[in-house]
């Protein structure tokens, strides 16, 4: 057993890249609430908990919406699935239980941003 302390402490920041960087910083923004930290070099930064989300446009020959999934925890599960759904996320499926504890669910449920990257709320909701 490894008792040294990890060389690697998190994950500090994620990046998208874009077609449309525009369109796709409105919608972190605008339709998922995260706040802008800064933007440079035309890329722009969020703040995502203790992680920083960059988006950024696309490279010559880089895919956009490539197999990352990006799993975001709500603060509260029923009322961040119906204020996504009030501002036009289409799920792609109905929520998905992952696990039961005493009074509560572990939930899932996927969605696509507006260039196909994958996304998914995971949290556990009340029973």
């Amino acid at each position: 057993m490894n008792t040294a302390p990890p060389l690697l402490t998190g994950i500090c920041q994620i990046a998208l890249a874009s077609a449309d960087p525009g369109a796709l910083v409105a919608f972190y923004r605008d339709t998922l609430g995260f706040p802008v930290l800064f933007e440079t070099n035309g890329m722009t930064f969020f703040q995502s908990g203790a992680t920083r989300l960059m988006i950024g446009a696309a490279q010559p020959g880089q895919q956009v919406g490539g197999d990352a999934i990006l799993y975001f925890e709500p603060r509260d599960w029923s009322s961040a699935e119906s204020a996504l759904e009030a501002k036009g996320i289409a799920f792609l499926h109905p929520a998905q239980k992952l696990q039961e504890a005493p009074g509560r669910e572990l939930m899932l449920r996927a969605f696509k941003d507006p260039e196909g990257h994958a996304l998914a709320i995971m949290g556990w909701r009340a029973v």
